[in-house]
This record gives structure tokens, C-alpha cells and sequence, in this order.
């Protein structure tokens, strides 16, 4: 605007000179109407009320400097320079321009910024006298807020007892409750998170945490959160690693912060009931769905399971059934979901849940989230590892997993040992052969299918795993290496049967050549780009342990498939 202004000749006539800057500034204002920008279309309405004549020459956005970006009025310096009343103050009064286009143009977001970083680098400064911050406004107070997170994550202290009443005093002010917010920049909400995230990262570490002595404030203030902060738009459908950031699932998580951080001050030797019982009584009401609808709530019950069997185990064994409602499909797959993403098979819980056929449900349920289902498979496949299961009974989850017919299922069960290669401790590769031929049965007799194909391709992978290739394991293999190529990323998977391979030549050459005949041509010129020197060392072995006619059969392959790196060893061979 002052741009504008710069340029206006002079007039003894207020009423033309107003009419004229009013003129200009819609002048200029036109070539940014494109925008959509509120505060410029209302800006531009205001002035065509001072003057509506037609505009004759619009403003073109190539001669206009605009900014996309966030100006400070205040230097980090001259803010700091300030006292906290001082500040507060400055917050209070300053408005930004009508339209920000120019980066020297302040905004609020600038100055809120330069306050984050002063409170991240002096955060006791502040914590001194947090009275005069009641009454500004929400934007700013979140800003605030993150600015004592971070400090905290960058391993400063701080006074927990001046911010937890700090966080009392915003709670009880009508101000803060009455302030108007937009769905898409909600402070209220975003400072009531924010209070949350500082709890409970504040009961993480009981070596560097809230003193025990402000447990009941901070206990106060998580009741109070649990009931002002909303829902947002979770759906059990999202990424796991989404859930726990939606809105309500930071306070649930909170406050079993909060409750595993009392139960470890308290060092209860009872095994009975280890968490403050107002949070019991808490969570024990919104186990009614009517009264805690969100699906956050049920995420974070199975999430939180194995906790919250340390905090009261008889609460868990009496509520399980509360917990995951079976009768109730999206809060069934909410907490079931959260309690699968939880590495490990419990001895209590597995039991438990299985009994309640909530792991038979969840192999026909349909998860969306692949993580979901990785864990569903982890823990049934650890299970059997344990001797939990039984492969050959079939009302076992192992044999129902395997007969289940599903292909992300079946996929997570061959990467489930492919990925213990590299520390395959005994218990797991007892199962490998048992699995391998429970799996092949399986999908052998769909091998037409794709998608079982699918599946085949990454299970060649599995000769990593095992010692010597017998004739059973041979077919297997013949099988599924035709199709090594059917999986996206199978790159790698090919490269592992490749260096397999060459342990295995030493002890079964004639079982590899074979194993070699079968690879998919397509192949071959990849593998020579890549494995030359494997490929060479392990068709030279095959030669000198007397298998000429398998090792010529192999190097024929590579050079008509275009893959000529063998040549030089095929002639040394065949004199």
C-alpha cells in the first residue's frame, strides 16, 4: 500500500485524494484477485465502495513483489531485550498489515516465530512470569508452547511448576474458550495438544521428568484435556504411524504417560492395581462407546494393552471383551490395530485374545493398513516359534494363517523369516522347513494365479535359511524361481538366491545347476550387470566338480540371453 501511496500527487481536495489512492489500491489489488486471497478480495471491495469507477488498467502480477513467507517485526535481539509485561504487551497491540505481499511486511506468524526461538533458547526467562501471557491470544500461546517443547527436547529445563499452572490459568480463562477459530487454523485445539505433548513428554524419562509433587496437577490438567480436545477426522484406515498424532489419541497417550510415570514413583509391589484411580475411572467410562466415541480411544487401549496389563492386570481380563468390542466392527479394528503394531507375542495376552477368537476375527477382517497386517502375521508366526501353536492342527492360527488363502497374509509370512536371515537364532530355523513346505503346498496348487506368484517369488529367497537343498526343497525352488520376477523390488530377492547359490554349490552343485536352468532368461543380463563375479565363481566350481554338461547349459543360457561373461570359462572347459 505505501507503494502505492509514494506515487500520489498532491490535492487540496481530501474527498478526490481519497477517491484517487482509493482508485489505485484497486488498481493494484486487481492483478492479485487471481489469488482467491481473502483479506485482498476484501480489501479490494472496501476501496470500490470509496470508488467503483471501472478499472482501466489492471495491475499486472509481473511488475508486483510478492512474498510468500513470514516477516518478524522484532530481531530475536530487541525481543529479548523485552520484559515478559513487555512482550506480552507488544503481542496484544501489534497488527499486522491489511495484505501481506512484500517480505519486509511484518506478520503475525513472523513475530510469533521469533518468540518461539527466544523461549527455546531462555525458556527460564519466561517460566519467571508467565502471568503477564494469560491474555494473549491463542495463536500466540501455542507458539509459546512450542517453544518450551522444544526447549525440553533439546534437553533444557524447565519449571514444570510455573508451566503447569501456566497451563491451569489458560484452562480457566473465558478468554482462551470464547476466542473464534477457523477448522483450518483451530489454536485453541492446537494449544490444548500442545499442553498434551509437553506432559506427557515430561513422563517419559523418570531420570529427567515432571517431580513427582506436581503429578496431581499435571493429572488435573489431563482430565480436562481429555474433555475439551475434539475428535479429528481418524479413521482406522489411516497409516499406523498417523494414529497416535491424531488429536484425541496425543491426550490418551498422555495420560498413560502420566499413569505408567505414577506407577513407577509409587513402586507398588502389588500386582494388583499400579495407576491413579481417577484415570481408571476415566477410561473404564469411555469403555462405553456412547460416552468415547472416537476411534482414537480404542487405538490407544490396544496400543497401550501390555501397559495397561502392568497397571491393573484384572481390569484388562475383566474389560477385555469392553476393550474390543467385537459387536462393533471400526472400534474393534481401532484397538485390535493398535494392540498388532506392538512387536512381541505376550504371554498373558496371546491367550487371552486368542480364546476370545479376536486372532481368528482379525485373519478375516479386512485391515487396510498393511503394518496392521505385518503384525498380525508377526505374532502368530512368533507364536509358533514359541510352541504356542501347532502346525499340523488345523483349528491352530498357524495352519489357519497358512490356509487362509490370502496373499498378504501368505507374503508377510515369507518375509517374516526371510528377514531373520542375518540372525537366525535355532528356534526360528527349526520352523523354516515345516513352514516352507506348509506354504508350498499352499501355493503350488494356485502357482497360475498372480498373485500367488506373488508370493512364490520372494519364498526362493528362503535359501538363505537353510543348510543343504534336498531333493524336496529342490522342487520348491525349481517352482518358485520361475517366477522371481512377479514381486516389485524383487532386485534384491534375486541377488540373495544368487549368493545363496554360491554357498550351496559346495555341497550340492548338481542341485544349483539345476536350480540355475531355471532362472527366467529376462534375467540373465541383469544378473551379469550385477553378480558376474558370483555367477563365475559358482559355474567354475560346477566344472571342476565334474558337472560339464549342466555348467555348458548354464553358460549357453547367459550368452544367448546377451549375457556374455562366461565365455572365456566355458572355452577353459571344454578341452
Amino acid at each position: 500500500m505505501d507503494r502505492i501511496d509514494s506515487g500520489v500527487v498532491s490535492t487540496e481536495d481530501d474527498e478526490t485524494l481519497t477517491k484517487f489512492m482509493a482508485y489505485k489500491r484497486r488498481e493494484w489489488l486487481s492483478a492479485l484477485l487471481e489469488t482467491g486471497n481473502e483479506k485482498v478480495v476484501a480489501a479490494y471491495e472496501k476501496y470500490k465502495k470509496v470508488n467503483p469507477a471501472k478499472i482501466e488498467n489492471p495491475g499486472s502480477l509481473s511488475n508486483i513483489e510478492i512474498w510468500v513467507g513470514s516477516t518478524s517485526p522484532l530481531t530475536v535481539e530487541k525481543l529479548s531485550a523485552m520484559s515478559n509485561v513487555q512482550i506480552a504487551g507488544y503481542l496484544v497491540n501489534f497488527k499486522e498489515p491489511e495484505i501481506v505481499i512484500r517480505k519486509s511486511d511484518p506478520t503475525e506468524e513472523g513475530l510469533a516465530r521469533t518468540l518461539n526461538e527466544c523461549i527455546t533458547a531462555t525458556p527460564q526467562r519466561f517460566t519467571d512470569d508467565l502471568k503477564p501471557f494469560q491474555d494473549v491470544k491463542n495463536f500466540y500461546q501455542n507458539w509459546m508452547l512450542h517453544g518450551f517443547l522444544s526447549a525440553w527436547r533439546d534437553n533444557e529445563n524447565l519449571d514444570w511448576t510455573a508451566l503447569l499452572r501456566y497451563f491451569g490459568q489458560i484452562l480457566s480463562s473465558e478468554r482462551f474458550w470464547a476466542e473464534q477459530h477457523n477448522v483450518s487454523s483451530n489454536y485453541r485445539q492446537w494449544t490444548l495438544l500442545t499442553m498434551a505433548d509437553l506432559i506427557a513428554s515430561g513422563m517419559e524419562d523418570d531420570k529427567r521428568a515432571i517431580d513427582a509433587q506436581l503429578l496431581p496437577l499435571a493429572e488435573q490438567i489431563l482430565l480436562i484435556l481429555v474433555e475439551k480436545v475434539e475428535p479429528s477426522g481418524f479413521s482406522y484406515v489411516n497409516r499406523s504411524s498417523d494414529i497416535l498424532s491424531s488429536d484425541r489419541s496425543k491426550v490418551f497417550s498422555a495420560m498413560m504417560n502420566y499413569a505408567l510415570r505414577f506407577a513407577r514413583n509409587n513402586d507398588i509391589e502389588s500386582k494388583g492395581c499400579r495407576w491413579p484411580y481417577s484415570i481408571r475411572v476415566d477410561f473404564t467410562k469411555r469403555l462405553n462407546r456412547s460416552v468415547e466415541s472416537s476411534l482414537e480411544f480404542s487405538y490407544t487401549l490396544g496400543f497401550y494393552l501390555p501397559n495397561l496389563l502392568y497397571l491393573d492386570k484384572e481390569w484388562v481380563v475383566e474389560n477385555i471383551d469392553r476393550i474390543f468390542p467385537q459387536r462393533d466392527e471400526d472400534h474393534w479394528q481401532a484397538a485390535f490395530s493398535g494392540y498388532l503394531l506392538r512387536p512381541g507375542v505376550h504371554e498373558v495376552l496371546y491367550p487371552l485374545l486368542k480364546a476370545g477368537g479376536h486372532y481368528l476375527r482379525a485373519l478375516n477382517a479386512r485391515f487396510a493398513d498393511a503394518e496392521v497386517l505385518d503384525g498380525l502375521v508377526n505374532h502368530i508366526c512368533m507364536a509358533w516359534i514359541e510352541d504356542s501353536e501347532v502346525l499340523n492342527d488345523k483349528t491352530s492360527l498357524i495352519f489357519q494363517l497358512i490356509h487362509s488363502g490370502n496373499p498378504d497374509l501368505l507374503v508377510g509370512m515369507v518375509y517374516f523369516f526371510a528377514r531373520r536371515a542375518d540372525n537366525l537364532s535355532d528356534k526360528v530355523k527349526v520352523k523354516v522347513i515345516p513352514a516352507w513346505r506348509a506354504l508350498f503346498g499352499v501355493l503350488s496348487q494356485r502357482s497360475n494365479e498372480v498373485a500367488y506368484q506373488k508370493i512364490l517369488s520372494p519364498l526362493s529367497g528362503w535359501l538363505e535359511l537353510i543348510d543343504k537343498i534336498d531333493d524336496e526343497i529342490l522342487v520348491w525352488v525349481r517352482v518358485s524361481i520361475k517366477y522371481i520376477d512377479k514381486l516389485p523390488g524383487y532386485a534384491l530377492t534375486l541377488s540373495n538366491v544368487i549368493k545363496a547359490l554360491q554357498q550351496h554349490v559346495l555341497i550340492t552343485p548338481k542341485k544349483v545347476g539345476k536350480i540355475y536352468l531355471e532362472i527366467p532368461e529376462s534375467e540373465l543380463w541383469f544378473i551379469e550387470q550385477t553378480q558376474r563375479s558370483e555367477v563365475g565363481e559358482t559355474i567354475r566350481i560346477l566344472y571342476e566338480k565334474g558337472h560339464k554338461d549342466i555348467a555348458d547349459d548354464i553358460c549357453n543360457r547367459f550368452g544367448e540371453a546377451g549375457a556374455n561373461f562366461l565365455g572365456d570359462l566355458y572355452v577353459e572347459f571344454q578341452h
